[in-house]
C-alpha cells in the first residue's frame, strides 16, 4: 500500500528522553557533588594548620631578632584576629611573612587568633610574655581529631575556646 504522506524524519530527541537524561545527570551530581565538597573541606583544613605553621616559625624568628614577641594588631575581646587586614601587623611590615594570615573562608566563624600575655596570665609561667595563635574552627571532624588543641594554662584551656590553640614563651604550672 502506498501512503501518500512522506515518510517522517526524527528530528531531536522526545520530551521523555530528555527527562531520562536530566535525571542520570540530577543523580550523578547527588553522588558526587557531597564528595567534591568533602574533600574541599579538608584540603581547607590542611591550608589552615600549614598557614599556622608557618606564622609560628615567623612569631619565633621574631623573638630571636627582637627579644620578645611580636605585639598583635586591633584587638577584638582581647584577641587579634585575622580578616582585618591588621594581623600581627610587625611580622608583615618587617618582613617575617609577605601578608597577614587569612583563613581560607574567612567569616565569623572560620578566622585566626593571636594573643600576647604577660608571664604568669592565666596561671601559665615563663620568663616573660608568652603568645597563644589559634584556629577558631575546623569544618571536618577529620581535623578536629587529627589536630587537637594542646595549649592550656592551670587558669584556663585556650582549646575550649578554639579549635586548635597553640603557642610558645610558657609553661603550664
Amino acid at each position: 500500500m502506498l501512503s501518500l504522506h512522506p515518510p517522517s524524519l526524527r528530528r531531536g530527541f522526545t520530551l521523555i528522553e530528555i527527562v531520562i537524561v536530566l535525571m542520570v545527570i540530577g543523580l550523578l551530581v547527588g553522588i558526587v557533588a557531597p564528595k567534591v565538597q568533602s574533600q574541599s573541606a579538608r584540603t581547607r583544613d590542611t591550608r589552615r594548620v600549614q598557614d599556622l605553621r608557618t606564622f609560628i616559625d615567623a612569631i619565633e624568628q621574631f623573638k630571636l631578632d627582637h627579644g620578645d614577641y611580636p605585639a598583635p594588631g586591633k584587638l577584638v575581646g582581647g584577641w587579634d584576629r585575622s580578616g582585618d587586614g591588621d594581623f600581627l601587623p610587625e611580622l608583615v611590615n618587617q618582613g617575617y611573612v609577605r601578608a597577614p594570615l587569612a583563613d581560607p573562608i574567612e567569616d565569623a566563624t572560620h578566622y585566626f587568633a593571636y594573643r600576647k600575655l604577660p608571664a604568669g596570665t592565666y596561671g601559665c609561667v615563663g620568663p616573660g610574655s608568652y603568645y597563644v595563635i589559634a584556629i577558631h574552627a575546623f569544618e571536618t571532624q577529620q581535623a578536629r581529631n587529627q589536630f587537637p588543641s594542646n595549649f592550656r594554662c592551670s587558669g584556663f584551656d585556650f582549646g575550649s575556646q578554639f579549635a586548635y590553640a597553640t603557642g610558645g614563651g610558657a609553661s603550664f604550672q
